[in-house]
């Protein structure tokens, strides 16, 4: 019998324990006007849209760190079906939610997306709303939300067959393909900015005329305008589209002030003779990508105050040719592949093909040659064989340069090297610290020469008459610094304060 008083008084705790259990579900929920929400970001913004082009899905976190349940009487976007943004809340999708319970010292997700409609406006302009918290105390909570819009011209498997200017006005954003038809010029004025979607190439088989300024430059970019991390756009990456390709019958390509940037590769160009001209690049820079930044194949070319850096190839991929590169620097400091290709690669002999490829005259002279290895010129120059004499086709000379390497290019009376600084380890600088800025943490490069660079005052002014500028149209003063910038004092004083 005393077991027995003991089991129904165990089921009596138990009844009214879930009775307790069942107020607390209907009834517990805090009115409170001090018990409010707290947000993981109070502001979710996005960065510049193209209209019509969805955008990537922010998250933030709403909480309850109080020790009573809260009831969100009505969670709504203030711009209700009209507004451009979509919502996620706790895992229901729409414009208004209510009765949304959040236990004490739970938390629960929201998602936002945005599709900012056209306006046929040349300059970006802001879309806001905000997300209400209602609670059930009467409390009133909002996150605000803000995006930029950018109305585009939109190409898709673009055709260039006729002589064609594009401008500045709007940026253009290009899906599947553009290609330049032989006979037909596609020129560019300053600030043109062309984005590239996934792989899109830009297919030359006719003549590219893309002149910039020095604060207007022309871009080729991908198309992601948004994040990875919240340190780190897209943009910073490699491999966002395709890149550009000179085919056989392209030539007279003019680039002048061009930012080419974050491609599978950069400018690829393949010749036929070496007498017109494939490309000429002045105050330019091709940077982060994940082949060879520049790729030329059999070329006549010129290369002036231009900058060429971080490839997972080779920022200078040379087969054969003719050109010169005046006051240019090749940096290496590519983060993503452990095992990448160096600065400058130079050749006048093709393994697969066990052909000569004639280097008739390609000449580096007060240039930059640097990056994060031990050595970063290579390549195969045959010049005699047991039964050959390859000497004319092995012309290829570094004057007034710095060069990182080491080996038999360091012999001081190298018939192809001529008033070199060889950089290396014990240097008053040493690859990255010859540079204002080279920050793998959020792949920020900054390739403006350091006070203490071993490129200052390695450079002949021999050719100020030709070059007496530098890439950011600065005159070259003093003593002559190598690669494409010219150091100034100035500089460091205004990143000081």
């Amino acid at each position: 019998m005393k077991h027995c008083n003991t089991i129904w008084s165990m089921l009596l705790v138990a009844v009214v324990a879930i009775g307790l259990t069942g107020c607390i579900d209907e009834r517990g929920f805090s009115a409170d006007p001090s018990h409010k929400l707290s947000f993981s970001s109070d502001t979710i913004a996005f960065d510049t849209l193209f209209t019509e082009v969805s955008s990537a899905t922010a998250t933030f976190l709403v909480y309850n760190r109080h020790r009573s349940d809260l009831r969100i009487s009505e969670v709504s976007l203030s711009g209700g079906a009209e507004s451009p943004y979509r919502v996620n809340v706790d895992g229901m999708a729409g414009v208004a939610f209510r009765d949304v319970a959040l236990r004490r010292g739970d938390s629960m997700y929201v998602f936002v997306e945005v599709t900012v409609d056209p306006k046929d406006n040349d300059e970006p302009f802001e879309v806001r709303d905000s997300l209400r918290f209602v609670l059930e105390s009467g409390a009133e909570q909002y996150v605000q939300l803000s995006a930029w819009g950018q109305d585009a011209t939109v190409l898709r498997g673009w055709v260039v067959d006729s002589d064609t200017r594009l401008t500045a006005q709007r940026p253009y954003l290009i899906y599947d393909s553009l290609r330049v038809e032989e006979g037909s010029t596609l020129s560019m004025e300053p600030g043109t900015r062309l984005y590239f979607y996934d792989k899109v190439q830009m297919q030359v088989y006719g003549r590219v005329e893309a002149v910039g300024a020095v604060d207007a430059p022309v871009v080729f970019r991908g198309a992601r305008t948004d994040r990875m991390f919240s340190y780190l756009p897209y943009d910073r990456l490699s491999a966002q589209w395709g890149g550009i390709t000179l085919h056989e019958s392209s030539a007279d390509n003019i680039f002048v002030h061009c930012d080419i940037h974050s491609g599978t590769y950069g400018l690829r160009a393949k010749g036929n003779d070496l007498i017109s001209y494939k490309l000429v690049m002045q105050n330019s820079q091709i940077h982060n990508v994940d082949e060879d930044a520049l790729q030329l194949t059999l070329c006549a070319a010129s290369f002036s105050n231009s900058l060429f850096t971080n490839a997972g190839g080779h920022c200078v991929n040379l087969l054969g040719g003719r050109m010169t590169f005046l006051h240019c620097t090749m940096a290496n400091f590519f983060p993503w592949k452990g095992e990448r290709g160096v600065a400058v690669n130079i050749s006048n002999y093709c393994e697969e093909e066990e052909a000569i490829y004639p280097l008739l005259g390609v000449n580096f002279i007060n240039s930059f040659i640097t990056g994060s290895k031990d050595d970063e010129l290579m390549g195969t120059v045959l010049e005699k064989t047991d039964s050959a004499d390859y000497s004319e086709y092995a012309q290829y000379a570094f004057v007034h340069s710095v060069i990182n390497s080491k080996g038999e290019a360091r012999k001081p009376d190298s018939l192809h090297f001529a008033h070199i600084v060889w950089e290396h380890k014990d240097s008053t600088a040493y690859g990255r610290s010859n540079f204002r800025n080279i920050d793998h943490d959020n792949f920020i490069y900054d390739f403006h020469l350091d006070s203490l660079s071993v490129a200052r005052g390695a450079a002949s002014p021999e050719y100020l008459d030709i070059l007496p500028y530098d890439k950011d149209e600065l005159p070259r003063q003093g003593v002559m610094d190598a690669g494409c910038y010219q150091y100034r004092e100035y500089e460091e004083k205004e990143q000081d304060q």
